[in-house]
Order: structure tokens, then C-alpha cells, then sequence
């Protein structure tokens, strides 16, 4: 102990000499991360730095501080550790790591910060296609001096390494995990999540290895831009190696899936370094290393119970839930507790209250310790969270057009809707009683089909738009033809469309095609012909009209009105409800007899009844189908 106590107040004057800045006793760890982005042989570099918030100085303005702006990193060829490029990253952000037991972290003073550093750097293949491969390092001193397991930390520096291969082999080197805040009990089991992940999808084999010292010092806190000799470990204390960093029952140890383990039976702080090697085909071709620390504590055996995860105060082991609709889980709730929410193992940021939203999948649990006691926490059992499966909402119709007077019918699922979904129909955003798997329409618009599950929150929809389609034909009641000649039928459709197909019946009389819209007829005796409109989409529409036959008149050519009682008048036989109009001329053209239809004959006289001379007088007839001229003889 006096030796250490005397190590440490040297150490301590001798910094009363130097620029604070330099003392980088705030780094308790960090890694170095490679990936490439845009052109190819174009890569970001990140720095990853744990900080003690508590030995952390951040610069101001006309003051510094030991919170580095920009660092340095340097890259080197394996085979002869020539130098080969550096690249100069800046200081981009910094979160806070979440310690689960807040009364022992505040007790002892933990307070962890993740700052992140990130630079990009071209690399030319001509520069780095050797096959053995090429390495980075960024190193700074000094580490914090209260470290147990490795003698003079106190101005010992610490190395950051990353392993990379030719860039003409595609690779991202592998991304560890970031760590929670924790700290160890002693003669207490521990684990924490160390794991890594690689984008390649590259076999990951983990191991743990010596921290570097590097060649930093006090007086030269930077690494340098020399070609590299090696990079010297840290002298571990008497009685600490691989096998025991941590000494206790069951020392320090990592498993194949990153995950570390330790019972520890001494209290202090312990510094040890992770690494990570990528495989691929069986050939290793990067690596990556952690620089970490870790507390031993005494802690108060005294522990809450395990607290357990409840959703709407029910106990829960699974939930699935939808993306748009998270859900609340919860766990019992008193003053007297503190609580760290965790995530497939991780502490979530914030998430330290008896309840917790929750909208991604995982694996979820809650940490729960004493308020205002540094004692061992408890955890409960996890949750698994996952999105339920989609609801599926399919109408199927009938028919899509309907036509006047006619139903459509909708089927939810074909009909087959599961109890537990709640089923609702709109149309046109307006919410109809309906709620069966079933729908009659008569009506057009837009229905919405809703189905949706209230344990899980999901729900799904369909939409169908359902059309009518209107057709009419109109044709006059009656239509008369003289025997022995055709009329045209010619009926008035609406709306007119050139698709429409036509079918005219009985096809007797019909002196034209008879899928015509417009058709000729020439019956013998009267006909009722109908005509049926049909739309491509199946609509129809009829129209008929009563097509009589007229008998042809005869006119005769001469009259004799001397009143024997013979061929008195110009009487026109068969023109009963033929003659429209009937109107006769003198030589002059003056219209000496005139008469809607033909009722009376003409007699031979004009005004008052006075006789016409004999001779030659032309007519007009005009009936509904045809105009009549001809002349009659009057004779005496």
C-alpha cells in the first residue's frame, strides 16, 4: 500500500507541471470502427470513447480541457508495420450510459458518457493490396490511476487497434454492442452483453486479451506519426493474467456469443481488453479490440423482489402488437424503487419509469433497486415483444357495375371473418350499421371494409368501388305502315354509346339486320316489335311500339257532282285515320278546299257552295307516312 500511495503522489506532482489537457484519466475505454461508404475504397473511421464523466473537461472558450477535439489515427502495414496513411477524426456527439441501479451508481459516483469521434478516408488499392492485411491505432495517455489489475496506470497509455484487410476484399469490421452501465458485486455472479454484429455476416470469435500500454507517456500524451516498432501491453500486477483479470471464484471470462462472466472476490477497479476476430472461409481477415473497465463493489445483500412485467395489469410472457398501435408495459410501482427498462439486454436511455411504451420488438425486462439504498438489484423475467401478423381485409363482389334496380353483394373474407375481429362497412367514409361478413348494395360509391383485432391493435382494410350504369330506350306507342311498304323504326337511346349491342323481335316484317339499332319493317298485319338495348357490363333496356298496317287508299281520278246520286263527291276510299291533311287547287294555285283529316269529301264547290267549273284540279294528301299529289277531273 505505501508503495502505491507513493507511486501516486509522485505521479500526481508531476502533473501539477503539465497542461491538464494532456491527462486523459476521463478514457476508461473505447474501440475503433471501419466501414466503407460511397465510391469504393472510401471508408468512415469512428472512435468510440468511454469517459467518467467525473474526471471529464470539456474545453471553453480561453480554457482547455481534456475532452480532445480531434484525434489522430495512424495506419500501418502488418507485414513490417510501415506507415502507411493517418487519417484525422473529429469530435461529433456524446450520450449518457444508463446505469440500471441508480441508488449505487450515485453512491459511488458512476457516471459514464459514450463520446463519438467519425472521419472518412479514400484509401487507393495500389496502397493497400497486401494480402497480410493492415492495421489502425489511435493511443493517448494517461489511463486513471486508480486502476488494480495493472501496475502504474497511472502513466501508462492506452492503444485503441482494429484489424483490416486489402480493401480489394469488401468488409466492415465488426460492431460491438454498446455496454450498459453496470458493475460488478463481488461474490455475486455477473454477466454483461459484450457480443459484436458484422454486416458481412463473418464468423465472430471472441477472446480476451492483454489492454496495450503503447508508447505514450506524461510528457508525450499523443501517439506520434512514425512508422510503428510495436505497441507494448500493459505489466499486469502480481498475481493477474489472462486466466484471473478479474481474481475470484470464477474469474473474468467471455463465450463464443460475447457475453462475459465473472464472480469476482476482490473489490477495485479492473481494466481488460476485448477482441473480436472476423473469419471468413475459415480465414481470419480483421479484428477489433475494447478497452473496458469494470467496478467490483460490496453490495448490500438485501434485494427487492422480482418485479414482473404486466400489459392492462395482466402478468405477460409474449406480446404482439402493430407498428401504428404500441403498447404499455408496466411492472408495480412505489417510491421506494428505482427501475432501468432493458432491450434484448441493453439499458434503454430514459426508460426509467414503472411503465414503458413500447413500439420496437425485442426482448424486454425491467431492472428494479432500492431508491436509497446501494444494494443488488433484481431483474424480471423477460418479454417477448413481436409484431402480430397483418390483418387481412378482402371484399369479393358479385358484380361491380350494377344496373338500375339490381343488388350487388359484398363479402367480407369471402365470407369468412374470424370471431375475434371486430368487422365494420362504410360507404363513401360514412359508417353503416352493417356488421356482417355479408352486404346487399344498391347504391354507388366507395365501401370500405374495416377489420380490426383490439387485443393486438391491428387492423386492415379494403376498398371496392361499386358503379351504376343507366340505360333507356324509347320508341312511339304507334306506328303505322301502308300495306305493302316499310316504315324505319328508330329508337331514342340514352346515353348513346357505340358499344351497346341491339336485339329486335319478332323477326317477322323486319326487312333489315335485326341487331341493328335502327331497323326496317314491312309486316302484313299489326306487329308489336320490341327492341332490348344490352351494355357490355349486362344492363338492358326495352322499348316497343305497335307497328299497324294501313289499307292503301284509292283515289279515283275524275268525279262527276251533278247530284244523280252517282260519283257525286271525290270521295278517296280506305283513307279513314290515314289523311292527315288534305288541300285542293285551282289553275291559279288559290286553295280552293281545305281539311284536317278527310271526313267530308269535296263536293266541286268553293265559297258558299258554289259549283266550280269543269276541269282539271290538283291535290295534296298528306298522311303520316307520305305526301300525296295528283290531279282530279272534275267533269259536269
Amino acid at each position: 500500500m505505501k508503495r502505491d500511495l507513493l507511486r501516486n503522489l509522485l505521479f500526481l506532482s508531476l502533473l501539477a507541471f503539465l497542461p491538464k489537457c494532456i491527462y486523459a484519466n476521463h478514457i476508461v475505454g473505447g474501440e475503433l470502427l471501419m466501414r466503407p461508404v460511397g465510391n469504393a475504397g472510401s471508408f468512415e473511421i469512428t472512435l468510440i470513447q468511454f469517459w467518467d464523466q467525473n474526471n471529464l473537461i470539456i474545453p471553453r472558450p480561453g480554457s482547455g480541457g481534456n475532452r480532445d477535439e480531434t484525434a489522430d489515427l495512424f495506419i500501418y502495414r502488418k507485414r513490417d508495420n510501415e506507415r502507411v496513411s493517418r487519417v484525422t477524426l473529429n469530435y461529433i456527439s456524446s450520450e449518457t450510459i444508463q446505469y440500471q441501479n441508480k441508488a449505487c451508481a450515485n453512491i459511488r459516483s458512476l457516471n459514464t458518457t459514450m463520446g463519438t469521434y467519425q472521419g472518412n478516408i479514400t484509401m487507393s488499392a495500389a496502397d493497400y493490396s497486401d494480402p497480410e492485411g493492415y492495421y489502425m491505432v489511435w493511443e493517448r495517455c494517461c489511463r486513471n490511476s486508480d486502476i488494480n489489475n495493472i501496475t502504474s496506470p497511472g502513466d501508462a497509455g492506452m492503444v485503441f487497434y482494429l484489424e483490416f484487410p486489402p480493401i480489394t476484399i469488401p468488409n466492415s469490421s465488426p460492431r460491438l454492442a454498446a455496454p450498459n452501465g453496470q458493475y460488478i458485486c463481488s461474490n455475486r455472479s455477473f454477466s454483461m452483453n459484450m457480443s459484436a454484429t458484422d454486416a458481412d455476416g463473418d464468423e465472430l470469435r471472441y477472446s480476451l486479451v492483454t489492454p496495450i500500454r503503447g508508447n505514450t507517456t506524461p510528457g508525450r500524451p499523443n501517439g506520434v506519426d512514425n512508422s510503428s516498432n510495436g505497441y507494448p501491453l500493459v505489466t499486469w500486477e502480481r498475481g493477474i493474467s489472462l486466466a484471473n483479470v478479474i481474481p475470484g471464484p470464477k474469474p473474468l471470462a467471455i463465450n463464443n456469443a460475447g457475453i462475459l462472466t465473472v464472480t469476482a472476490g476482490s473489490l477495485g477497479l479492473y481494466v481488460f481488453s476485448i477482441q473480436v476476430e472476423e473469419f471468413r472461409n475459415g480465414k481470419k481477415i480483421g479484428a477489433v479490440r475494447r478497452d473496458f473497465q469494470l467496478l467490483v463493489i460490496d453490495c448490500n445483500d438485501d434485494q427487492p423482489e422480482q418485479p414482473v412485467i404486466l400489459m392492462n395489469e395482466v402478468p405477460v410472457q409474449q406480446v404482439l402488437f402493430c407498428p401504428e398501435r404500441p403498447v404499455t408495459l408496466e411492472t408495480e410501482s412505489s417510491a421506494d424503487w428505482s427501475y432501468q427498462w432493458q432491450r434484448n439486454g441493453l439499458n434503454l436511455p430514459g426508460a426509467v419509469n414503472p411503465t414503458i411504451t413500447v413500439s420496437d420488438t425485442g426482448v424486454y425486462s425491467v431492472v428494479k433497486s432500492y431508491t436509497k439504498k446501494c444494494s443488488r438489484d433484481t431483474s424480471s423475467l423477460t418479454v417477448k415483444v413481436g409484431y402480430a401478423d397483418p390483418i387481412v381485409a378482402t371484399i369479393s363482389v358479385d358484380k361491380e357495375i350494377i344496373c338500375d334496380g339490381e343488388v350487388a353483394r359484398l363479402l367480407a373474407n369471402d365470407g369468412k371473418v374470424a370471431s375475434n375481429l371486430a368487422l365494420s362497412w362504410s360507404r363513401d367514409n360514412v359508417l353503416l350499421p352493417d356488421n356482417q361478413a355479408a352486404l346487399e348494395v344498391k347504391d354507388p360509391g366507395a365501401y370500405i371494409l374495416k377489420l380490426s383485432d383490439e387485443d393486438t391493435g391491428c387492423a386492415g382494410a379494403d376498398t371496392l368501388q361499386i358503379s351504376r350504369e343507366s340505360v333507356s330506350a324509347k320508341l312511339p306507342a304507334r306506328t303505322g305502315v301502308i300495306e305493302g311498304s316499310k316504315v324505319t323504326l328508330s329508337p331514342v337511346i340514352t346515353p348513346a354509346e357505340p358499344t351497346y349491342t341491339y336485339t329486335w323481335s319478332p323477326t317477322d316484317g323486319i326487312r333489315s339486320a335485326s341487331n341493328e339499332q335502327n331497323v326496317t319493317v314491312g309486316p302484313l298485319v299489326d306487329t308489336k316489335y320490341t327492341v332490348t338495348v344490352a351494355t357490355v357490363n349486362g344492363c338492358v333496356a326495352e322499348a316497343s311500339t305497335e307497328v299497324y298496317v294501313i289499307d292503301k287508299m284509292h283515289i279515283p281520278t275524275s268525279f262527276t257532282p251533278n247530284n244523280d246520286g252517282k260519283n257525286d263527291k271525290f270521295e278517296i276510299f280506305n283513307a279513314k285515320d290515314q289523311i292527315v291533311e288534305m288541300r285542293i287547287y285551282n289553275r291559279w294555285g288559290e286553295v280552293i278546299f281545305a281539311s284536317d283529316g278527310y271526313d267530308v269529301p269535296w263536293n266541286g264547290t268553293y265559297k258558299d257552295n258554289t259549283p266550280v267549273p269543269a276541269g282539271s284540279y290538283p291535290y295534296v294528301i298528306k298522311t303520316n307516312e307520305q305526301e300525296v299529289n295528283g290531279v282530279v277531273l272534275l267533269l259536269k
